[in-house]
């Protein structure tokens, strides 16, 4: 069971949120072209579906070292220097990613201050950016778990 979520938590809402925005926006479409009107909702569906899917999108990345990385130059290197170039690359990686958790942690504890509601759904705006530090947190899981995998498998080729 855990080595399915594992596998495929991130493609799951991955896919739920781009359905969604797909539905929104053909829903749209079709109020807008057919019967000249529109859903105030719809819109915000598809831009909050879009970031989620974009934020869960990365963090899959992630797990499947799929991000894009310049290993020409670092291929003709020695072992020794293509594991420290890969090392230190994900070290200011990780740093981005724990400033990033920070300042959208501070941003969101900002808006339990203040009540902003969404105009479209009405939903308290501190909801759905709080999802925004958490992705950043499952991305840095999904880093160490890739260091972890690495480490088991005796440090054989690099971490790509």
């Amino acid at each position: 069971m855990l080595s399915k979520l594992d596998r495929y938590f991130e493609e799951v809402l991955c896919t739920i949120f781009l359905c969604i925005v797909v539905c929104s926006v053909l829903m749209q479409v079709v109020l807008r072209f057919f019967f000249h009107s529109a859903a105030v909702w719809a819109e915000e569906t598809a831009v909050y579906g879009m970031i989620f899917a974009v934020y869960l999108g990365a963090t899959m990345a992630v797990r499947d070292r799929a991000h894009i990385r310049i290993t020409l130059l670092v291929n003709r290197l020695p072992r020794a220097l293509q594991v420290g170039c890969i090392v230190l690359a994900d070290l200011l990686w990780v740093g981005f990613v724990i400033f990033m958790i920070f300042q959208t942690t501070t941003y969101t504890q900002l808006l339990f201050n203040v009540t902003y509601q969404t105009p479209g759904l009405g939903i308290e705006q501190r909801w759905i950016q709080m999802f925004i530090p958490i992705l950043f947190g499952l991305m840095l899981f999904r880093i160490f778990q890739v260091y972890w995998r690495w480490r088991s498998d005796g440090f054989r080729d690099l971490p790509l």
